[in-house]
């Protein structure tokens, strides 16, 4: 797809003036490289696509078309993938929330449900009784220590006898099956070092705990770096490896200490690593002003639409004008925000020229933009799709509206 003025103009007369433009075709080629790269090494892996990183239906349900499994932590999320259709058995329900009516709910369908508390362990034996010649499947988040001097508040302490304890129970119930153990690690730390760390840390804790056969799954979770420019890559205090790298690191371990026909399943949970770079936001520059040494660029879109997050990493731009060549005033500018908050800087330091009814358009928006942008101050704009084949744009997401946000509160 070839971006240019006179197209982002004319989408503004569409749709106003920023939006979102999602690129499926990228999605795809994302999505299959990175699941290719690891069952080139171990044919047993499946991906669990992240809902919670980016839940446009259109990206669960093309998931679901080529056979990967939904992973979601609410029973939000949860009824979201049965309404796009996903078969409740390719439903993983992971997070540290579920109501008891969520876990019934789960259970009931025969989807795989990875404990996080002890207060589900004391639920699931509850139901135990009242679940008679219902197979529920369960596996247990496992904690432990991965070096990064950081403890994780999600999963059960392997080295506690909690663990012990709530192993046997669930071992012991005649209505539900233990199945496996799934891990994962919300971290800054997402180095081939640390993946091959928890990779072996995970089969040395099926090999000690399910001795007489292997466990049907063992889940590694995510937290994989995505592709990125090198701009961005050079923002990132460490290496940045790529797919191949980390299928090398898991996948690797899996082939060599399983063997036979009763192979665990290797399941990944990639967000991040296969969306961040299928999106972009395209704003508008509305003022130039300077106030004492500083210029800033004023736009129609805000630091939520691209990092809500709120971290310091200025996302790859191209600033696009009329004529091809910005004829505004040159930088270093800060481009900020349409919000009232004195944080809302989209990017710090721009080094160029920007002028008045420029379009910028920010690449690797792709990850918890969706999810995470508030309802603050500005609605939500939308997301449109562009299709390769017929060269033309799709409505995935429409704008907010005033009735819809306001519609949950009494007048």
């Amino acid at each position: 797809m070839k971006v240019n003025w006179n197209l982002l103009s004319k989408l503004e007369k569409k749709y106003g003036d920023s939006f979102y433009i999602l690129d499926l075709q990228l999605f795809e080629k994302n999505y299959k490289e990175f699941l290719d790269s690891f069952r080139s090494i171990y044919s047993k892996t499946n991906i669990a696509y992240s809902y919670k990183t980016n839940y446009l239906p259109r990206l669960c349900k093309c998931v679901n078309s080529w056979g990967g499994y939904a992973e979601v932590v609410s029973g939000m999320e949860y009824a979201l993938a049965l309404k796009l259709g996903v078969s409740p058995k390719d439903i993983i329900f992971n997070g540290p929330y579920k109501t008891e009516k969520d876990l019934k709910k789960a259970f009931l369908n025969g989807s795989i449900v990875n404990l996080d508390s002890h207060y589900e362990v004391s639920i699931v034996k509850e139901l135990d009784n009242e679940f008679e010649g219902i197979q529920g499947k369960i596996g247990l988040r496992c904690n432990f220590d991965i070096g990064e001097g950081n403890t994780s508040r999600f999963g059960f302490d392997v080295k506690s006898d909690a663990f012990v304890s709530a192993f046997e129970i669930l071992k012991s119930l005649e209505n539900f099956k233990l199945m496996g153990l799934h891990c994962h690690y919300s971290s800054t730390k997402r180095s081939i070092e640390s993946f091959s760390l928890r990779t072996r840390k995970m089969i040395d804790l099926a090999l000690r705990y399910f001795t007489e056969k292997p466990p049907e799954f063992i889940d590694i979770g995510g937290g994989f770096f995505s592709k990125m420019p090198e701009s961005l890559k050079e923002q990132f205090n460490s290496y940045i490896p790529d797919y191949n790298e980390y299928a090398a690191a898991i996948a690797a371990q899996f082939a060599n200490s399983f063997v036979g026909e009763r192979l665990p399943e290797l399941i990944l949970e990639p967000g991040t690593a296969i969306t961040a770079d299928i999106m972009k936001f395209a704003a508008k520059v509305i003022d130039i002003k300077k106030i004492g040494s500083k210029k800033l660029a004023l736009v129609s879109g805000n630091v939520y639409n691209v990092k809500p997050t709120l971290n310091n990493k200025n996302l790859p731009i191209t600033v696009i004008s009329k004529d091809g060549e910005s004829e505004g005033r040159e930088g270093p500018f800060d481009i900020v925000g349409n919000t009232c908050r004195e944080n809302d800087c989209l990017f710090g330091g721009y080094v160029g020229t920007i002028s008045e009814g420029d379009f910028i358009l920010f690449d690797n928006v792709g990850a918890y933009t969706i999810v995470l942008k508030p309802p603050f101050i500005h609605p939500s704009p939308f997301v449109l799709a562009y299709d390769d084949d017929s060269k033309s744009f799709e409505i995935v997401k429409k704008k907010e509206t005033f009735s819809e946000i306001f519609s949950t509160y009494e007048f």
